[in-house]
């Protein structure tokens, strides 16, 4: 295929493109193979790994194929984590872009930053919608998704630009027992620190899979499942040891993901503690 190219082909792979969410504002689906559609093969290609046509006027074979696989992949996928029905909520097409700051090619998505609300948000999914992350989980465990993995949310300092965020609701001690790691706002005095229920955890660890499993499909990888708390020293408690242990952790072993590394932080963040997890010895909270 080739510019200049017109027909139902180049209609069939413009209307791809448009579905897996490069858009054509000018001309659409117009038949014409032209710049406006060269140039969003070319933005696939990049994202998705794979080496552009040495002559910029045509569409390899390959290409083509890539569009396609790419696309039947997305289709037959489930949307959302395995869950219940009526557990996951798409509100991507409400959610404020208030805390959004572009897009990124999938094979720049690498990892996933987990997060702890500090505040309770209930169960009414629409409530979720002006939270500045991707995903959110409540704590009886529906799975809200507010933003495009392929959009940089600011939610997690450092790790804005690499990371999907997951918010997971509640108000939870830095060190689970402590109550001198909890933060109160100055008008809750007498606020209390939460357990994480069953279903936040199960949800939440059915989420960081299904994440995996969507950055992979577009060409991307996971490879870290960090806290928020390692990139930010204004939130050591985020998301607490709890979650931590209940969520990260056995996804780190599972899914072999990982955390960075002993005294892995970014900017001005805090290392993962031994009273996060013992095997690192000596790291104070």
């Amino acid at each position: 295929m080739k510019r200049g190219d017109q027909g139902v082909d180049v209609r069939e792979v413009q209307q791809a493109l448009m579905e897996l969410g490069y858009d054509l504002p000018r001309w659409g689906a117009d038949g014409d193979l032209g710049s406006e559609t060269l140039g969003a093969i070319a933005h696939f290609l990049r994202d998705h790994g794979a080496e552009a046509d040495e002559d910029a006027d045509v569409v390899s074979d390959v290409a083509l194929a890539l569009v396609q696989n790419v696309l039947a992949a997305t289709k037959a996928a489930p949307l959302g984590p395995k869950l219940e029905s009526g557990r996951f909520h798409d509100l991507r097409s409400m959610a404020s872009q208030n805390t959004v700051g572009g897009r990124r090619p999938w094979n720049q998505i690498t990892g996933v930053t987990l997060h702890q609300t500090a505040c309770v948000l209930g169960e009414r999914p629409q409530r979720w919608a002006t939270v500045g992350a991707h995903l959110g989980v409540t704590r009886a465990g529906q799975v809200i998704w507010m933003h495009d993995f392929e959009k940089i949310v600011w939610h997690g300092n450092g790790f804005n630009g690499h990371t999907i965020g997951i918010e997971m609701e509640g108000t939870y001690a830095g060190v689970e027992g402590d109550d001198r790691t909890f933060w109160r706002p100055k008008d809750e005095p007498n606020r209390k620190p939460q357990t994480p229920t069953i279903e936040l955890v199960e949800a939440a660890r059915a989420t960081v899979r299904w994440v995996c499993q969507e950055v992979a499909r577009h060409g991307g990888r996971i490879k870290q499942l960090v806290a928020h708390r390692q990139a930010s020293n204004q939130r050591d408690s985020d998301p607490g040891s709890a979650l931590w242990q209940q969520v990260a952790m056995p996804l780190h072993k599972e899914l072999s993901l990982s955390d960075g590394g002993p005294g892995y932080t970014v900017g001005n963040g805090y290392p993962i503690p031994e009273k996060w997890d013992p095997s690192r010895a000596g790291v104070k909270y």
